[in-house]
């Protein structure tokens, strides 16, 4: 394994371990600071939606099950490619920018975020690569719950 991938799965460790460093700065509003997932999800009627949690400092070490690394080119230009997550999965850009779009018509751009993608079922999302991107996913047990981990529960 290369530094470069070492250092990636380090980083994507140290977030999934609920780092608290920078909530823990002096002086700074909590909110500046949170750590934060942003989750797509489906909803009852087959649409999807998305939303950003914040991560508790009592969020506990997440098991992964597996992992995997893409790496990706594109414009965005392209036609809506309407697709489910595979599975229940972290998603980590570790470079480059793409936008998702959900069924309600909202377009996210997501650059370094942490992204829980649990649309698993209905329409699902459209991803866009605004250039090349290189995405890591880590792949959770089907009964993880992304909101009550986000919560510490």
């Amino acid at each position: 394994m290369q530094r470069r991938d070492m250092l990636a799965l380090g980083g994507a460790l140290l977030l999934l371990d609920g780092s608290r460093a920078a909530a823990q700065q002096a002086g700074a509003p909590a909110a500046v600071n949170d750590a934060k997932v942003v989750r797509v999800y489906a909803t009852p009627d087959g649409g999807s939606r998305v939303e950003e949690l914040v991560i508790s400092p009592d969020a506990k070490p997440v098991d992964i099950t597996r992992m995997t690394a893409g790496a990706y080119r594109g414009t965005g230009a392209t036609a809506p490619d309407w697709h489910q997550a595979p599975r229940k999965q972290f998603a980590i850009n570790m470079s480059g920018e793409l936008e998702v779009e959900l069924t309600d018509g909202t377009r996210r751009r997501i650059g370094s975020d942490l992204v829980f993608l649990e649309d698993t079922t209905g329409k699902g999302h459209v991803t866009r690569a605004l250039g090349p991107i290189t995405n890591l996913f880590l792949h959770v047990p089907d009964d993880f719950d992304v909101v009550a981990w986000a919560r510490g529960a």
